[in-house]
C-alpha cells in the first residue's frame, strides 16, 4: 500500500471483534492483524466500557498476532470518546449493541473519523438521515459492514439476476437462524433492546437491494414470543417479514424468516439459505453447509471456510481471510484511498454499503418494527 498505514479505533470488544463468548478470536481483530501484514494498518486501539476487558483483549490480540506472525500494535482503552480525543486516528470501526450505534457513530464523525458500523446501521430512518447529513458536513466516509455483499455465492446470484438468467423475479425466500446462546448468553445484556429481524434479517434486506437494486414498498411482519420471554428476555423468538419490492415496472415479494432460538447442539452458529424464484428458473443457495463437515470430540460441525478462516497460503504461511475479512479490509483500503486523494467520497456511493446505501435496509427495519407492533399490518416503507 502506498502512503501511511492507518491508525484504527475499534469501539467494542465483543464477539465480532475479539471472539468473546466463543472459542475463537472474532473477525475484526484478526482482519486488522492480517491487514497490518499488508501495510494497511499500523496501530489499533480497542475500546469498551468495562475496564475488566483489558486483559482479555490483550490476551486475544497476542494469540492472534502469534498465529498470523503479525506485528500490529494493539492497545486497550476504557472510554471510546476519550480514546478518540487522545489519539490521532484515521478511522473507526463501531461494533456495539444496536441501540448505541447512532450516538457513538455521531461522536466519532464529530471528531472527523471515517466510520465503519457493523449491521444494522441504525434502527430508524431519522437516525440514518442525521448521520448521512452529518458525515457529509464533516466530509467523512461512512459505511456499514454488510459482508454478505462479498460472498461469492451471492455475487454469482447477483450476476445471474442482473443478466436475466432466471427471467423475471417473482419471489425470494430466506431462512436465517442462530443458536439461542446468542440472545441468552452472548448478548444477554442487550438482546431485549433489539429483535432478530433488526439484528440479523437486515443482512438480507440489504442483500436484495444490493443484488438487483429494487425499491422496498411495504412490509408485513409477524413474530412469536415464547422461549426468550420464559428466560426474562422481552423480545421475539422469531420474526417472519414479508416485503414487497419494485424492480422497474414489476413487483416481487421476499419472505425473510428469522429466529435465534436454535439449540446449542446445532452444527453451525448460523443456519441460512436463500432461494430466488423467477419465470425461467431458480437459484438456491445453502449458505450454512458449504460442503465441509467436521466430526470431532466437539460433535458435528458444518464449517463455512469462506467467511472468516485461518488458511495456509501457497508459501505455507497462515493467513486470515474470507468475505468477512474482505469486507473490513475494503473499508480500510477505501479510507487509505480517500486520504491519499485517489478516491473521492461521491465515487463510493452505489459501489459500497455507504450510509446512503444502508438507508434502504434501515427503512425496511423501521417498517418491520412498526408492523410487529401492529400485529402484522402492512406498513409502507418510509422514504
Amino acid at each position: 500500500m502506498n502512503g501511511k498505514p492507518l491508525d484504527v479505533l475499534v469501539v467494542g470488544a465483543g464477539m465480532y471483534v475479539t471472539g468473546a463468548g466463543t472459542a475463537g478470536y472474532g473477525t475484526i481483530l484478526p482482519a486488522l492483524c492480517q491487514a497490518s501484514k499488508r501495510g494497511l494498518v499500523a496501530r489499533a486501539t480497542i475500546t469498551a466500557t468495562n475496564p475488566a476487558n483489558r486483559d482479555f483483549v490483550l490476551s486475544q490480540s497476542a494469540a492472534v498476532q502469534q498465529r498470523l506472525a503479525s506485528q500490529l500494535q494493539v492497545d486497550y482503552a476504557a472510554d471510546s470518546v476519550r480514546a478518540a480525543d487522545r489519539g490521532r486516528y484515521d478511522c473507526a470501526i463501531v461494533s456495539v449493541p444496536d441501540h448505541l450505534h447512532f450516538e457513538l457513530t455521531r461522536e466519532l464523525i464529530a471528531r472527523g473519523l471515517h466510520v465503519l458500523v457493523v449491521k444494522p446501521f441504525v434502527p430508524t430512518l431519522a437516525e440514518a438521515d442525521e448521520l448521512i447529513r452529518f458525515a457529509a458536513e464533516k466530509r467523512v466516509y461512512g459505511a456499514v459492514e454488510f459482508h454478505k455483499r462479498f460472498d461469492e455465492a451471492n455475487l454469482r446470484a447477483k450476476r445471474m439476476l442482473r443478466e436475466g438468467a432466471i427471467g423475471d423475479l417473482l419471489f425470494a425466500v430466506v431462512e436465517f437462524s442462530q443458536r439461542r446462546t446468542i440472545p441468552l448468553e452472548t448478548f444477554a445484556a442487550w438482546s431485549a433492546r433489539t429483535n432478530i429481524f433488526q439484528y440479523l434479517g437486515v443482512h438480507y434486506a440489504d442483500l436484495i437491494w444490493f443484488t438487483i437494486g429494487a425499491t422496498p414498498l411495504r412490509v408485513s411482519a409477524l413474530g412469536q414470543r415464547n422461549l426468550l420471554a420464559s428466560h426474562g428476555i422481552d423480545t421475539w423468538d422469531a420474526v417472519q417479514a414479508t416485503i414487497e419490492w419494485r424492480a422497474g415496472e414489476a413487483t416481487f415479494v421476499s419472505t425473510i424468516v428469522t429466529n435465534w432460538i436454535d439449540p446449542p447442539a446445532t452444527s453451525a452458529m448460523s443456519d441460512q439459505k436463500i432461494k430466488w424464484i423467477g419465470t425461467k428458473g431458480r437459484i438456491e443457495s445453502e449458505q450454512k453447509d458449504r460442503g465441509l463437515q467436521l466430526v470431532t470430540g466437539e460433535g458435528v460441525q458444518h464449517v463455512n471456510p469462506y467467511f472468516s478462516e485461518y488458511l495456509y497460503d501457497a508459501d505455507d504461511q497462515l493467513q486470515f481471510g474470507g468475505y468477512g475479512a474482505r469486507s473490513i479490509e475494503q473499508f480500510l483500503r477505501d479510507v487509505a484511498s480517500i486520504a491519499g486523494g485517489a478516491k473521492q467520497l461521491h465515487e463510493l456511493h452505489g459501489a459500497r454499503a455507504t450510509f446512503t446505501d444502508a438507508r434502504v435496509s434501515t427503512a425496511v427495519v423501521e417498517a418491520a418494527n412498526r408492523s410487529l407492533g401492529a400485529n402484522g399490518a402492512w406498513v409502507e416503507v418510509p422514504r
